[in-house]
């Protein structure tokens, strides 16, 4: 009985230590920002990335989508997306925050670990007109006594999400040209 009080003891006093070592020295969020080069015109690569609809052929991981209210393009539109975190399919409502056509588009994301997260999909004309550079940023500082941990896990995870989300619609829309 005693053994067992003591490896209580010692587990409660580890979590005490990760705890407050994480609040110490990570940071309480992350901010992190990837960018592609797509050899298309800006208004070909608007047509997947301002269209919620569209996102299944290209986000990673986004099992389905469908638009809850108004119309996909415009702002305050609402859409129900099933995304696979790896182990099970979570439901998050997009709301699209911000449209500017071939400009910007920003939506906030509602439900699980990255609640109220307001991503940012831009799009900058390059090479006169013949391509496209989009760069996809998101920040996010989870609340709570384990948001440190929670941040320095979910960064990099995010970051690897959004690079390989922009690779597949660049293999998706230069392999059409």
């Amino acid at each position: 009985m005693r053994a067992l009080a003591k490896l209580i003891a010692w587990g409660l006093g580890l979590v005490l230590v990760v705890l407050i070592g994480s609040r110490l020295l990570l940071p309480p969020g992350y901010s992190i920002s990837t960018e592609v080069l797509i050899r298309v015109p800006p208004d070909q690569v608007w047509a997947q990335v301002g269209d919620l609809t569209k996102w299944t052929s290209w986000v990673r991981e986004l099992e389905g989508l469908t638009v809850v209210t108004g119309e996909t393009p415009q702002r305050g539109a609402v859409a129900r997306a099933l995304v696979y975190t790896g182990f099970e399919t979570m439901v998050i409502e997009v709301t699209v925050v911000e449209k500017i056509p071939q400009v910007r588009l920003r939506y906030r994301m509602t439900g699980g670990v990255l609640d109220g997260v307001t991503p940012t999909l831009e799009l900058q004309t390059a090479d006169g007109g013949r391509a496209t550079r989009v760069r996809w940023t998101e920040a996010h500082a989870p609340g709570g006594m384990w948001g440190n941990l929670i941040a320095a896990a979910l960064g990099p995870v995010v970051l690897t999400h959004h690079e390989e989300s922009l690779n597949r619609l660049k293999f998706l829309l230069e392999r059409t040209v």
